[in-house]
């Protein structure tokens, strides 16, 4: 499996790179336009890779950070979501953005990605809503703490993430006090 390459630019398009290695052997890498916006011909590289094998191809998806890696791999578990799809989302939405559309619900955001309809858009939020699955990647640990802190406490999930976003603490005790006085 590939998890990673390292090289020179040698080809970009919009959806493109091509990467030469130290060993001479030049890869095809899918790539984001966010990706592409920060490559430069001739540079060395580094994109974390996702691989995907299917009976026809070998697909190699990079990335140059892991929260857009771990945005489009959330996304291929939403059921009827291909690799394209969530590629399509990566171009158009910060993981930021992605995160906050799924914890508000906001089908909005999602359906101003070229591709994804009401009815899809709908989808990925239904099946990505589950908090769990967001806050391993896009969520700070000190807000991750606060929400099981507050759970126990009987306050539901979703009302929790949306007095978060209104909170200033960076640490776990004093956002547990701050996020208790406006959900009171």
């Amino acid at each position: 499996m590939i998890v990673e390459i390292e090289g020179i630019l040698t080809k970009l398009m919009p959806n493109l790179a091509v990467i030469k290695t130290n060993g001479g052997v030049s890869y095809g890498v899918i790539i984001s336009l966010n990706c592409n916006s920060k490559l430069k011909l001739g540079q060395n590289i580094s994109l974390i890779i996702t691989q995907i094998l299917r009976d026809d191809a070998n697909l190699l998806y990079g990335f140059m950070d892991k929260l857009e890696q771990d945005m489009f791999e959330t996304l291929l578990k939403v059921s009827g979501v291909g690799a394209n799809t969530a590629m399509m989302v990566c171009s158009t939405l910060s993981s930021q953005d992605f995160t906050l559309a799924i914890i508000n619900g906001d089908i909005s955001v999602l359906t101003s990605v070229p591709g994804i309809g009401a009815k899809t858009a709908r989808k990925i939020v239904a099946e990505l809503s589950d908090a769990k699955i967001l806050n391993s990647q896009n969520i700070e640990s000190y807000k991750s703490e606060t929400i099981l802190a507050l759970e126990s406490l009987g306050f539901k999930k979703d009302k929790i993430q949306k007095v978060l976003l209104d909170c200033k603490s960076k640490n776990t005790q004093d956002l547990i006090k701050e996020a208790l006085k406006k959900l009171a």
